[in-house]
């Protein structure tokens, strides 16, 4: 009697504590509308609150940016002074293209940000200084934007304003996008001497909206002062609009409505800008509500129904075999463990079972830990080699919980730039997306490096704006410890390269000798890795080889005439002796600074221009292949590739000066070369003479000359007798005079004057340079 009575105390305690719950559910369900109604309304007023917070912050940085720049002095005297376009001029325009780029990455809403100058026609970009017509190819070629109706918009525009356009994106597709465009400096509105344009990043305002989203049946808008949409989740366009039922609210600030549109109830949520006249609003059908609601109605009966046949079972069952800690424990473990098992009545197999299954959870468990502990350490050694953060005790103790501990005071920074990894992946057959390719090199890199290093120091990694910068803490600092650590990066580098064809370049700092300089080292290490321009790639730079660089440019006029004049004429193998001459006397030794460098790229760069503009062509094809020619160059990232790319442009120039010059009659050509060639001896060798000798008018003769050779009559002779006379100087003992009679000058100083005009320096000088020449040699 006693047992049943237990028995039956129990069962009946157990089936009143299943009534609760049962009766709370009941309690739920009847007031659960109206609360998944307010949330509902509440979570999308705040994600819109949050969007409308996100982009009006972002659009008032659009503002900042622009005032910051109407306060720039250097910028308002690059525009003024763009009429004059002189090398000071050119050299601001530089310093002003580093300024935008800074302040375009600084920024992620905007993709691209110029300074239109109406006064040449000229557009200073966050990459390059460009002509009109070369800007409106790269961001509206294709567009519903005409050229006209550009070139109108950049001379009226009397106010700031955002306007909606298509614009071509870096990878040339079209898209529409939002566009600030406002007078520079704005007070003086139309009459502004430039336009200031800002390209803003589309997909950052849609991936805004598209997050706010509560349900996919709910639509999201961005509408400006007109009632037009900026941007939506969906194809409606400005829904108002469509149905006179449904109208948004005209005052500012944050509204909610539930109103009957198009036969449908919807829930309606606004709420105006801060900065611009623009709403964001919601529209939410409340049918989705109901669904929700029967869904919640639904589980509720079933988890009920559940409730009482399971609970009345586990009930009647715990009851009777309560007593037995073995099935009690049993009694836990799941159905769906028991069904995997070969023998479910095994209940130690079964224990045994989950038990391993615990045990692998946990390890799982660990190493998604552990993956996501160096994800933190390599943000925290981002942070510190950025110096982004404020050295101290809290934060050497954040970083011994990511596993990192420094043993001593002494630091240096390695970082690597790579260069070519595609050797590694060209025998595999399986295909593998950037991503894992990147970690796979990221993994070889750092075990190599951390084994050739570890004997110097303890190294860590992290990947920094594309590149791999190691942090090492070295443990004794002796005066040899930067040597061998040079040594060490130079035995990884060749084993990385030989072995898995990996090849990189390496910038390497000081060492410091405090923790709160270790963004000195990686400043320096950039420093360093930045003479990869001058030294080419594949390098391990120290600060060491670039201590002492020069700051002299050698690119005398005189040099610069002659190569223009022998690319004009097609004479590749004079034209390459003195831009290899150019070259070996600014690169020879000390190397150059990496802006004296860059400045002597766009010095020879200018030059092909100017050769060029002396081969009056119109063949479009011919036009389009040099210009681009000039392009490539500037997609060179050192200076040994623009040296061959300079190379290349030069065989390709000169080949079509000589195909111009055979598209013509080459016969008189090589006649009066030939006549050249053997009367230049004599005195009286002219135009004249010429004209004489072959029976033509002497302005037909020059003009035909000049067509043919690119350069005229005079200036032929003139370079042929110093050739010449050159010959002489190196080969026989003849005084001044008689050289310059003997290749046709009327006496010494007119022979003199000329030598000078092509040489650069007078007979004399080049007769002693020869004879030094000769005697080392």
């Amino acid at each position: 009697m006693k047992r049943k009575s237990i028995l039956l105390s129990w069962g009946i305690s157990y089936m009143v504590i299943l009534l609760i719950p049962i009766l709370i559910g009941a309690a739920v369900f009847a007031e659960s509308r109206m609360l998944l109604e307010e949330e509902v309304n509440r979570s999308n007023m705040v994600l819109l609150s949050q969007v409308q917070e996100t982009i009006d912050n972002q659009i008032g940085d659009i503002g900042s940016i622009s005032n910051q720049l109407m306060a720039d002095s250097q910028l308002m005297s690059f525009i003024n002074h763009a009429s004059d376009q002189d090398a000071r001029w050119r050299f601001m325009g530089i310093d002003l293209i580093k300024n935008l780029k800074s302040t375009r990455v600084g920024n992620g809403l905007i993709s691209e940000l110029y300074i239109y100058i109406k006064q040449p026609d000229i557009a200073l970009s966050s990459s390059s200084l460009i002509q009109k017509n070369y800007l409106y190819d790269m961001f509206y070629q294709g567009t519903n934007v005409t050229e006209e109706a550009w070139t109108r918009l950049m001379h009226d525009s009397g106010k700031s304003m955002y306007r909606k356009m298509e614009v071509r994106s870096e990878d040339r597709r079209i898209e529409d996008t939002l566009v600030y465009i406002q007078p520079f400096p704005i007070q003086n509105g139309a009459d502004s001497p430039a336009t200031f344009v800002v390209n803003l990043d589309s997909n950052r305002f849609q991936q805004a909206i598209d997050n706010v989203r509560l349900e996919k049946e709910s639509t999201v808008f961005i509408l400006d002062h007109d009632g037009q949409t900026l941007f939506s989740t969906g194809s409606l366009e400005t829904p108002y609009m469509n149905g006179e039922d449904l109208n948004l609210f005209d005052d500012a600030g944050k509204r909610t409505e539930t109103i009957d549109w198009n036969g449908e109830s919807v829930t309606i949520s606004q709420i105006s800008s801060k900065i611009q006249d623009w709403k964001y609003v919601s529209i939410i059908p409340t049918r989705i509500y109901a669904k929700k609601l029967t869904v919640i109605r639904d589980i509720t009966l079933g988890g009920v129904a559940a409730g009482l046949i399971l609970g009345g079972v586990a009930a009647w069952w715990f009851t009777r075999r309560n007593y037995r800690p073995l099935g009690r424990i049993m009694n836990i473990i799941s159905d769906k463990v028991k069904w995997k098992l070969e023998q479910p009545d095994d209940e130690y197999g079964i224990l045994q079972s989950v038990l391993i299954q615990a045990w692998e959870e946990q390890d799982q468990f660990a190493n998604r830990l552990k993956d996501q502990q160096s994800v933190i350490r390599s943000s925290l050694l981002s942070k510190l080699m950025k110096g982004r953060v404020q050295v101290g005790e809290d934060f050497a103790s954040t970083l011994e919980r990511s596993g990192i501990r420094f043993e001593t005071e002494s630091f240096t920074v390695l970082l690597l730039h790579i260069e070519d990894v595609e050797g590694l992946f060209r025998s595999r057959v399986c295909e593998q997306d950037q991503e894992e390719k990147h970690q796979f090199v990221h993994l070889i890199l750092t075990n190599v490096l951390e084994e050739m290093i570890g004997s110097i120091g303890h190294v860590y990694s992290a990947d920094i704006d594309g590149r791999i910068a190691f942090l090492i803490n070295i443990r004794e600092c002796e005066e040899d410890t930067g040597h061998r650590l040079i040594r060490a990066v130079e035995e990884a580098q060749r084993f990385i390269g030989s072995r898995f064809c990996v090849y990189f370049s390496v910038g390497v700092s000081h060492i410091h000798h405090r923790m709160a300089e270790i963004a000195d080292c990686f400043r320096e290490s950039e420093e360093a890795l930045e003479y990869r321009l001058i030294l080419g790639i594949g390098q391990i730079i120290d600060p060491n080889r670039i201590r002492r660089p020069k700051e002299e440019l050698y690119y005398p006029l005189d040099l610069e005439r002659q190569l223009i004049n022998y690319i004009a004429t097609g004479n590749y193998a004079r034209s390459t002796e003195v831009m290899n001459e150019i070259l070996m006397t600014n690169f020879a030794g000390e190397p150059l600074s990496v802006e004296l460098a860059r400045c002597l790229m766009f010095e020879l760069i200018g030059t092909f221009l100017k050769a060029t503009e002396q081969i009056k062509t119109d063949d479009q094809n011919e036009m389009t292949q040099r210009n681009d020619l000039i392009r490539q160059l500037f997609a060179c990232e050192t200076f040994e590739e623009i040296e061959s790319e300079l190379l290349r442009i030069l065989e390709t120039v000169c080949q079509t000066v000589h195909e111009r010059k055979r598209s013509r009659s080459e016969e008189l050509r090589d006649q009066l070369v030939e006549f050249i060639h053997e009367s230049y001896a004599d005195v009286n060798l002219g135009l004249t003479h010429l004209s004489e000798r072959f029976r033509f008018h002497p302005t037909y003769v020059s003009k035909y000359f000049k067509e043919q050779t690119g350069v005229n009559v005079i200036d032929y002779i003139n370079q042929y007798r110093i050739e010449q006379s050159k010959k002489i100087l190196q080969a026989e003992e003849l005084t001044i005079q008689d050289v310059s009679e003997r290749v046709g000058f009327l006496n010494s100083n007119s022979f003199i004057r000329v030598f000078k005009k092509y040489e650069g320096i007078t007979p004399g000088q080049y007769k002693q340079n020869s004879r030094l020449v000769q005697q080392e040699a």
